[in-house]
C-alpha cells in the first residue's frame, strides 16, 4: 500500500549532523597539518567551518523535509570531489578519496536500494572528476581502488539495512505495519495535514471474541483468521490507506484525505469484504495540533464505547 511522504526521522538528522561534524574536523585537521607545503590549507579551512555551522543548524532541527539528506549528501559529494580536485599530491588525494566513506555509509543505511544507489554512483562520477581535475598519477589505480572498496561495503550495509527495516516494520503473521512503522506512517500523514489542511483518519479494529477462536480451536486456527481477515481487508482498501496491527487482535487503519463520515463508508467496505470473524471498530478525524498519540487515544474510546453498547444491547 501507498503511504504517505516521509519526512527524515530526527534520529537521522542527528546522524547527518554528527557525519557533518566529522568531516568539519577533518578539514580543521587539514588545515592545521597538511599533507605537503602547497597543500590548500585556506580551502580546507573554510569547507571544515561550513561543514560545523551545517552540522550545527542540522543538529537544532527537530524535524526535516525528506529532501534535506538527500541535499546535504549531493553537496558533500560536490564538496569532496573539488577537495580532491584541489589536492597537490597522490597520498592527500587517496586519503581524501576515503571522505567519501562517511557519506556512502549513511546512504547505505538510511536510503532505500534505488536512492543509495543513485548517490553512490554520483560518488564515483565526483571522485572520478576531482582526481581527472587534480592531474595526479595514478590517478586511475585510485578512483578503481577506493570506489570498489566503499561500494562494495556500502552496498553489504544496504541489504543489511533492508532486513532488518523489513524485519522491525512488517509482522511476520500478516505483513502489516508493526506499530512503531504505523506511528511513524500516522506522524508523517498529520504533518501532511498540517500543512495542506486536508482531512485523515484512523480506526482502531478489535476483533470480537477472538480469545474465544484461540481457547476453542486453537492459535493455529487464530492465526489463520488474522491472514484471511487482513488478507480480505487489504483487497478493500485504497492504495492511499496504511493499515497495521496494533496488538494481538486489534488493528489499526490511517485513511489520508478522508473526514470521519468518509471513514465510515471505508469501513463498511471491509466488513462487506470479510465474512470470516467479526470486529469492532472506532474512528477519530485528526484535529490540528493533536498528536498521534491523543488521536490514537480518541479512536481507542469511540472503540469501546461501541463495545459498551453492543454489550448492553
Amino acid at each position: 500500500m501507498k503511504q504517505s511522504p516521509a519526512g527524515a526521522a530526527p534520529s537521522e538528522t542527528r546522524v547527518l549532523a554528527r557525519g557533518c561534524a566529522f568531516a568539519g574536523a577533518l578539514g580543521l585537521l587539514t588545515a592545521a597539518v597538511p599533507f605537503s607545503p602547497t597543500a590548500p590549507r585556506g580551502l580546507a579551512f573554510g569547507l571544515g567551518v561550513t561543514a560545523f555551522v551545517l552540522a550545527a543548524l542540522l543538529w537544532r532541527a527537530r524535524t526535516s523535509s525528506s529532501a534535506v539528506p538527500h541535499a546535504v549528501i549531493a553537496l558533500a559529494t560536490v564538496v569532496l570531489s573539488g577537495g580532491i580536485a584541489a589536492c597537490t599530491t597522490a597520498a592527500g588525494a587517496a586519503v581524501t578519496s576515503y571522505s567519501f566513506l562517511w557519506p556512502a555509509m549513511y546512504v547505505a543505511w538510511f536510503f532505500g536500494r534505488r536512492a543509495a544507489t543513485a548517490h553512490l554512483l554520483l560518488m564515483c562520477a565526483g571522485f572520478a572528476v576531482g582526481l581527472a581535475q587534480a592531474g595526479l598519477p595514478s590517478a586511475l589505480q585510485t578512483w578503481v581502488f577506493a570506489s570498489a572498496s566503499i561500494g562494495v561495503v556500502a552496498t553489504a550495509v544496504n541489504t543489511l539495512a533492508g532486513r532488518l527495516r523489513s524485519l522491525a516494520d512488517r509482522d511476520p503473521l500478516t505483513g502489516l505495519l508493526t506499530r512503531n512503522a504505523f506511528a511513524l506512517a500516522a506522524d508523517r500523514a498529520l504533518r501532511l495535514a498540517e500543512r495542506t489542511g486536508r482531512p485523515v483518519s484512523l480506526a482502531l479494529l478489535d476483533l470480537d471474541a477472538f480469545k474465544a477462536v484461540n481457547d476453542r480451536d486453537g492459535h493455529l486456527a487464530g492465526d489463520r483468521l488474522l491472514q484471511t481477515l487482513t488478507s480480505a481487508w487489504q483487497g478493500a482498501l485504497r492504495r492511499s490507506d496504511v493499515l497495521g496491527r496494533y496488538g494481538g487482535d486489534e488493528f489499526v487503519l490511517l485513511m489520508p484525505d478522508t473526514d470521519r463520515p468518509a471513514a465510515l463508508g471505508v469501513l463498511d467496505r471491509l466488513r462487506e469484504a470479510t465474512s470470516d470473524g467479526s470486529w469492532t471498530c472506532g474512528t477519530a478525524q485528526w484535529k490540528a495540533g493533536e498528536s498521534v498519540e491523543a488521536w490514537l487515544e480518541r479512536a481507542d474510546a469511540d472503540l469501546y464505547r461501541r463495545k459498551r453498547a453492543r454489550s448492553s444491547a
